[in-house]
């Protein structure tokens, strides 16, 4: 199947092509044929990754002498291509959530960016971003919403010859991404809040830049949903993030907004600095905290907050949890 190739404002007027299937391949420049690979086979060979359901993927071609060509594949296989001779470098990634993922700066193979969007609900409780309180030291970090699962390369040394006959550029894609998972054991009093308890993580990566293999140096909090056992007993979630950021290590705070069924909120702030950086394997990070006690209740009636899509907290209790690891 062939790939659907769009321009960017940084392509050469007329050097681009739209080619979809069915239509005829054209030169990228008919004023000069010689510059021309007519045939490039792509391959995305995906030994490093072989349980992904990708679906589809973006690449990215940088020539020596002109500017970047981008190409769609509607497949995770690859496809034949047109693209001019010379020295390349490449960076391609999975587009399978372009609604998740936001690219910037696909101008510059050592400056594009992925990244995900700013939130204004927490999305398990729908309680409004513009009133809650933050950790402290985070109150300027950006709250974003989690990535999801994305596969990536670069190749720094492709070089494709002037010919009508096929030439092959293989990539290995492999996981951009860090798995997290965060665990409350032994909750006490979880009957007196809504079961799906919203929380943020401070100070991980804001990004990824696929040309270069690793996390931005930006820091954001990112949002994630607790969900409670059948027993009420254990907050649990499991999550995708882009990692540490780069650059110096960061301290990183959990914040949990708990909205009780007297409409307050209990707002905790939980120091899970050693259990990130200091985690066995950096793309694999496992918080567990223990002892988190939720204030009893008397029993009344439950009023369900109107419009059923984002809430008003009327106060937040602010509690700074002295946890047992």
């Amino acid at each position: 199947m062939k790939p659907y190739i769009f321009k960017t404002s940084a392509l050469l007027l007329g050097g681009m092509f739209m080619l979809t299937e069915g239509c005829t391949q054209k030169d990228l420049n008919d004023d000069a044929p010689t510059t021309i690979a007519e045939k490039v086979e792509v391959v995305f060979d995906w030994s490093k990754a072989p349980d992904t359901q990708v679906s589809s993927m973006n690449l990215y071609l940088y020539p020596e002498e002109h500017d970047v060509m981008n190409y769609w594949f509607n497949n995770r296989n690859g496809g034949l291509i047109t693209s001019y001779a010379g020295k390349h470098t490449a960076v391609c990634h999975s587009n399978d959530d372009p609604y998740v993922h936001y690219l910037r700066n696909q101008h510059s193979h050592n400056e594009i960016e992925i990244y995900t969007d700013n939130t204004s609900v927490l999305l398990g409780q729908g309680i409004s971003t513009t009133s809650i309180p933050r950790a402290e030291g985070t109150e300027d970090e950006p709250l974003r919403i989690t990535p999801t699962m994305i596969y990536g390369a670069q190749n720094s040394e492709i070089e494709l010859k002037v010919s009508s006959h096929q030439q092959t550029v293989t990539f290995y894609p492999e996981e951009l991404v860090c798995h997290y998972s965060v665990e409350f054991v032994d909750v006490e009093n979880l009957q007196n809040a809504d079961t799906r308890i919203d929380a943020t993580i401070s100070s991980l990566a804001g990004g990824y830049y696929p040309g270069r293999m690793s996390a931005t140096s930006e820091a954001v909090s990112h949002t994630f949903t607790l969900t409670a056992d059948d027993e009420l007993k254990t907050l649990s979630s499991e999550f995708l993030t882009f990692g540490l950021p780069a650059g110096p290590e960061r301290p990183h705070k959990i914040s949990l907004y708990i909205a009780l069924k007297n409409r307050t909120g209990n707002f905790y702030t939980f120091d899970v600095t050693d259990q990130v950086n200091q985690a066995p394997d950096p793309r694999n990070v496992s918080i567990k905290l223990y002892g988190l006690k939720l204030p009893e209740l008397p029993d009344e009636p439950v009023t369900p907050p109107e419009g059923g899509v984002s809430i008003e907290i009327d106060s937040w209790e602010t509690y700074y949890f002295d946890i047992q690891v």
